[in-house]
């Protein structure tokens, strides 16, 4: 997700469309132990516009369709399209879709498409130890320019039921991603080091895996987990410029302390095993993980980290249609590679911080701004929905 730090928040609830056609049924409050209903289709366009250092002045929208039906959990489809252009000539376009009965049938599909051209993306080396100063990322030592597409797509399904929501998926991927970078001067990290998938190059993959999920909404859990766990190989079979494998494993839990308070963790790790391109290693530092250092700031041939929340909501306005809430977050984590020490517990990072979030019209759409500190520097995010 991309760094974003909004000097304009509430541009978001003045200038926000939102069209609702049928019925949206209030979220969780703890009280039931009923499933949600959703009934109805629902549109929501947010104009977005501020400042962060990564972007530097940008603007766009964040667009969001969701399809209910009856009896159909979480939703018949969703559609979630995110531009954004700034004055860094950074332009992303992020598309998600997602539908839980494709061409009828009891499969699951999700197609995510990204591009994006990045003028000033980071590199700041292999290892979990490696250098960084405020006055050489200040000199753009650890910028390069990455121009980066990519598609990727995943089918489920389900195998079993368990519990009152749980059911066990057998998933199937294909992942294509094309990078090109490009070094910004012999005398950066990137220009000295020259790392391996460099230039132009891509990337594809097969992958299956297996997905139990029982949490009682995928929006906002407050009870239940998910566990994912898959394996994709990368070879010229299918057009990939690397031999290599990519082994993750995804553990979440969510429990319910308080009437409305959730604690919330997640366990990520993976190991790659191969030859894998730089910008396709075991990376940790941002949003999904480190929270409070540089993105990416930390790449290696396997990562684990882990992410705990404790999450509440606060207060509401208009019968519940607009919510606010808050969070707050620590996080730890680590990669390894042939620089570093292999001793598990040893040089793990860590970051805290926490931030609000906003639920608008309807329960389904939220907004979430974090801040995390880490030993080096702090960071300013912006999301849609949480982290996990």
């Amino acid at each position: 997700m991309i760094f974003r730090f909004f000097l304009l928040f509430l541009i978001f609830f003045f200038a926000s469309i939102t069209n609702t056609f049928g019925q949206i049924i209030p979220p969780d409050t703890g009280e039931s132990e009923e499933p949600e209903i959703r009934i109805g289709s629902q549109y929501t366009l947010l104009p977005v516009a501020g400042y962060s250092s990564d972007m530097g002045l940008f603007g766009g929208a964040l667009l969001q369709r969701i399809n209910y039906a009856n009896n159909i959990r979480p939703f018949l489809s969703k559609t979630t399209a995110d531009f954004t252009i700034s004055t860094k000539s950074n332009v992303i376009v992020d598309i998600n879709f997602e539908r839980t009965k494709t061409f009828g049938t009891d499969v699951r599909s999700l197609v995510e498409f990204n591009g994006q051209r990045f003028s000033y993306d980071h590199y700041f080396g292999i290892g979990n130890e490696t250098e960084f100063s405020n006055d050489l990322y200040d000199d753009e030592y650890f910028y390069f320019e990455n121009r980066e597409f990519s598609i990727y797509y995943q089918a489920r399904k389900e195998i079993v039921e368990f519990g009152e929501f749980g059911q066990l998926d057998v998933t199937a991927s294909a992942d294509f991603s094309y990078l090109n970078g490009v070094s910004r001067g012999e005398e950066t990290k990137y220009g000295e080091d020259t790392p391996f998938g460099s230039g132009k190059s891509w990337a594809n993959k097969l992958g299956i895996g297996l997905l139990a999920d029982s949490r009682n909404n995928e929006f906002s859990p407050s009870r239940g987990f998910r566990y994912e766990a898959s394996i994709e190989a990368s070879t010229s079979i299918i057009g990939s410029d690397y031999s290599y494998t990519d082994i993750r494993l995804d553990v979440r839990h969510y429990s319910k302390l308080f009437r409305s308070v959730v604690l919330a963790h997640k366990l990520d790790f993976v190991s790659i095993q191969g030859d894998a391109p730089f910008w396709d290693l075991a990376i940790i530092g941002g949003d999904d993980g480190l929270r409070g250092y540089h993105l990416d700031r930390f790449r290696g041939n396997q990562s684990i980290y882990h992410l705990l929340e404790l999450r509440s909501w606060l207060f509401s306005f208009w019968n519940d249609e607009i919510r606010v809430g808050n969070q707050i977050f620590w996080d730890t984590g680590r990669v390894f590679s042939e620089y570093d020490s292999n001793e598990f517990f040893n040089n793990w990072k860590h970051s805290f911080g926490g931030g609000l979030i906003f639920s608008f019209f309807n329960p389904d759409l939220m907004l979430r701004m974090d801040v995390g500190f880490s030993d080096e520097t702090y960071r300013v995010y912006f999301g849609a929905g949480y982290a996990f």
